[in-house]
């Protein structure tokens, strides 16, 4: 037995064009749409009711039962003769959005005769029934839910810090997630770099507040994507950049933005006054080549002492400055650790130790190294001439092959469409033949490689060495007659 005063009348609700529809499976979708009365609900014909009901317009969307009854069949709200009954409209949660905002206002506001009607509050008609609210007071601040994080910082983890925002965006009613999520971000995001240092094994890893704040936004986008949710739900909420996730991931690529911006600025700042006209003109070449996204190809000739180094210097600290990649590689080992962050051209590019006319480098797509490639600006191969052409070759065709995954344009040119200088003198060592004779080393060189017709070749003449304040009038005689010696053994004079 049951029984029930007063009769409680469940009121629907929804958001304009909305409206849920039941229909047979068999039923053609053009029949349901063309269905009379479709459109018509609960909720339409109250906002009708209020535009011809003087009385109506008194009452509330929840009050309304207890002066009308809604017929289901007729669909219309008809005036109650008898007996009583209060309304209740239908609960959703605070993460439903403008549902949950409307719900409100409908408890609040008298007589709307349509969905703008809703959103008036003193004469202004706001954006959203979210704005409705804030502006009718219904809303507090969300200073609990910052003390509540503020408090949990004291002994909570980050881990715990982030399910902690992360319950209150799905479960509470919080007015201004950005500004919360600003007013906390440090705090939500401390243990970041802790955590890359350990992932990484990278304990001299720098990240950036922005990298921190990223990598923090894309954990609590986790949690949220657990329950079908997401940070662009959620008014003013910063959205994670999967990029620069992927690249926190990358210790490849990490070590290559692991520098100070700022300091680099300042080296990039001095370096550049030293440069000579021949230096500058290259230094320029090189660089229009990256901002225009050309992807040339260069020979830089000098011999010792023509500044190659220095200029190599100049443009790693220009790009690294703006926050881009560049790969700073050299044929032997002693030659790369005169390079910021040099490399061997071998261990950089996965070279085979005895290439061939058909070789390629051990670089799989979708690998790091392959990441670290696709996102370079520009490469710096110093003592080139040292190496092998079927070194060149096989570092173009892996490059090419990875490249187009980016643009099928780039496949069609040299080193993929990246910037590349390489850099030496011919008069010093040739590539190594084993068993081989002068012929067979001259035919080694890179001037025989494929390649060579797509270099532009640029001449360093001044000796900077020359230049130097320091030296006094003697040891720069002296040294100049050594460099001429040197120049006349490499010529075949001596």
């Amino acid at each position: 037995m049951f029984f029930r005063e007063p009769a409680v009348e469940h009121l629907s609700f929804h958001l304009h064009g909305q409206q849920t529809i039941y229909f047979p499976e068999s039923m053609r979708i053009s029949t349901i749409l063309n269905r009379e009365g479709i459109e018509t609900t609960m909720f339409t014909e109250w906002m009708k009711m209020n535009s011809v009901d003087m009385e109506a317009r008194q009452l509330t969307y929840a009050e309304f039962p207890t002066k009308y009854v809604w017929n289901k069949t007729s669909k219309k709200w008809t005036r109650r003769k008898n007996g009583r009954c209060v309304g209740r409209i239908y609960y959703v949660p605070p993460t439903s959005g403008e549902n949950f905002y409307l719900r409100m206002l409908l408890n609040k506001v008298q007589g709307s005769r349509s969905f703008e009607d809703i959103k008036i509050v003193n004469g202004f008609v706001h954006l959203t029934y979210k704005d409705a609210c804030y502006a009718l007071g219904l809303l507090d601040d969300d200073k609990e839910f910052d003390d509540c994080i503020k408090e949990a910082a004291a002994w909570g983890t980050g881990i715990q810090l982030r399910q902690l925002f992360s319950t209150i965006l799905l479960n509470c009613t919080v007015i201004n997630p950005g500004l919360l999520w600003e007013s906390n971000s440090k705090l939500l995001s401390e243990d970041i770099l802790y955590r890359q240092h350990r992932l990484l094994n990278f304990p001299d890893l720098h990240l950036s507040d922005d990298q921190l704040k990223n990598y923090a936004l894309s954990e609590i986008q986790k949690h949220l994507r657990k329950v079908d949710k997401s940070l662009e739900y959620y008014k003013g909420m910063a959205i994670p950049n999967s990029n620069v996730i992927e690249e926190l991931n990358n210790r490849l690529i990490t070590e290559e933005l692991n520098y100070d911006m700022l300091k680099m600025h300042e080296e990039y700042s001095q370096l550049l006054h030293g440069l000579n006209l021949d230096q500058k003109a290259i230094h320029d070449f090189v660089l229009q080549s990256i901002t225009l996204n050309f992807g040339k190809l260069f020979f830089v000739y000098g011999s010792g002492g023509m500044g190659k180094t220095y200029l190599w210097r100049t443009l790693l600290a220009k790009l690294r400055s703006e926050g881009k990649i560049a790969l700073a590689v050299a044929t032997s080992g002693i030659a790369a650790l005169l390079l910021p962050g040099g490399r061997t051209a071998h261990s950089r590019f996965q070279l085979p130790l005895n290439p061939n006319e058909a070789s390629t480098c051990s670089i799989n797509k979708g690998t790091h190294l392959a990441e670290l490639i696709m996102q370079t600006s520009l490469i710096i191969w110093d003592e080139a001439p040292m190496a092998n052409k079927y070194c060149f070759e096989a570092v173009d065709r892996s490059l090419r092959d990875i490249m187009k995954g980016i643009k099928e344009d780039y496949g069609l040119k040299p080193f993929g469409g990246i910037t590349t200088v390489l850099g030496g003198d011919f008069r010093q060592i040739l590539p190594v033949v084993r068993k081989g004779d002068r012929h067979d080393m001259i035919q080694a060189c890179i001037k025989n490689s494929y390649l060579w017709n797509s270099c532009e070749v640029h001449l360093l003449r001044q000796n900077m060495c020359l230049q130097s304040n320091e030296l006094d009038s003697i040891s720069k005689d002296a040294m100049k007659n050594f460099a001429d010696w040197i120049l006349d053994v490499g010529d075949g004079k001596q």
